[in-house]
C-alpha cells in the first residue's frame, strides 16, 4: 500500500479479491500514482462489509483520478479470466517463507501429510495421487497417480494454504453448498462461479463417462441427484459432486458440495475457489 500526504482521497475501484488488489496496486505504483488500499477483510467487520462492498477499495488523490481510471481500465481488459496469475512463480513469496518456518511434525499432524527429512519435502495426497512440495526450493512436483501433471499458480496457492491453515479437525459429515460458506453467497458468483459446466459439456450424453472419471480420481459413490461421488481432494477436505442427467425440460447439471469444515482448513474464499478450479481441471483430464 502506497501512502502520501496528498488529499482528499477519492474512490477509484472496488476490489473483488486480494489478487486483483495486488495487480492493480502494482500498476499504479509503477506509473507513480499515489494510492491507498482499504481492505474490508482486515477489519473486525469483514463479515458485514465483504458481502456488501467487495473485498476492498482503491482510493487515489482527486487530481490523479482521470489517469488512474485509464490505467485501471487498460488492466481490467487483460483480466478477462477470474485470476490474473498462471505460473507457480507468481505465488506470494511470503507463503513459501511461512511454509519453511513451519514445524514439519506440526504440519503433518494438522494436515495429514508426509514429511521427507532427506529432501525437506511434503508429500500431499490429492485425489488418487499426490504432490511433492519443497518449500525451500519454492517448487511443487506432480507425482504418479494424478490425472494431470500440471502445477500452476492455483495449485500452488491451494497446497501452500492447506499446509499453513489445515487443522486437526475431522470432517463433520454435513454437506453444504458454496452459498452456505460465510460470505460465499456473494463471492461465488460472476467471475468466481465454479466452472462445472465444462465437465457437463465433456460428459455430454454419456453419463457413464462421469462415473468412470470419478472412479479414476478415487471417487466413492454417494446417494444424491441422479449420480454423485465423494472425493477426498485433500486429506482433510472432502468434496461431493452431484450430477443430474437432465430431461426435456431441464439440461444436465452439476453441483459441488463441501463438508461444513472446509473453512477450517482453507480460510480464504479465493483459496476454496481455486481448489474447485484445480479439481475441475483434474476431472476434465480424467474424462479425456
Amino acid at each position: 500500500m502506497e501512502t502520501t500526504s496528498e488529499s482528499p482521497w477519492v474512490f477509484l475501484y472496488t476490489l473483488a479479491n486480494r489478487f486483483e488488489a495486488d495487480v492493480l496496486s502494482n500498476v499504479l505504483e509503477k506509473e507513480g500514482v499515489p494510492f491507498l488500499v482499504r481492505s474490508f477483510v482486515e477489519t473486525a467487520y469483514d463479515g458485514l462489509f465483504v458481502p456488501q462492498r467487495g473485498w476492498g477499495q482503491i482510493l487515489v488523490p482527486a487530481r490523479h483520478l482521470p489517469v488512474a481510471r485509464k490505467l485501471i481500465a487498460s488492466v481490467l481488459e487483460s483480466l478477462s479470466s477470474p485470476s490474473p496469475y498462471e505460473s507457480l512463480e507468481d505465488v506470494d513469496p511470503s507463503l513459501w517463507e511461512q511454509a519453511q518456518r513451519c514445524d514439519p511434525q506440526d504440519v503433518c499432524r494438522r494436515a495429514l501429510v508426509h514429511w521427507n527429512p532427506r529432501e525437506c519435502s511434503y508429500r500431499i495426497p490429492f485425489l488418487a495421487g499426490s504432490f511433492r512440495c519443497l518449500p525451500k526450493q519454492r517448487t511443487i512436483h506432480a507425482e504418479p497417480g494424478l490425472a494431470s501433471s500440471r502445477v500452476d499458480f492455483q495449485t500452488g496457492l491451494v497446497l501452500l494454504h492447506y499446509l499453513l491453515e489445515a487443522q486437526d479437525v475431522s470432517p463433520s459429515g454435513r454437506w453444504i453448498s458454496e452459498k452456505d460458506i460465510p460470505s460465499g453467497h456473494q463471492f461465488f458468483t460472476g467471475p468466481h462461479a465454479f466452472p462445472l459446466q465444462r465437465i457437463v459439456d465433456l460428459v455430454g450424453e454419456a453419463p457413464k463417462r462421469f462415473a468412470d472419471a470419478a472412479a479414476t480420481l478415487g471417487g466413492v459413490s454417494a446417494e444424491a441427484g441422479d449420480m454423485a461421488f465423494d472425493f477426498l481432494v485433500l486429506p482433510r477436505v472432502p468434496l461431493r459432486l452431484i450430477y443430474w442427467r437432465g430431461d426435456d425440460e431441464f439440461p444436465p447439471a452439476l453441483k459441488v458440495r463441501f463438508d461444513a469444515s472446509v473453512s477450517t482448513h482453507l480460510h480464504g474464499l479465493d483459496t476454496i475457489w481455486a481448489l474447485v478450479n484445480v479439481f475441475v481441471h483434474h476431472f476434465k483430464a480424467a474424462l479425456k
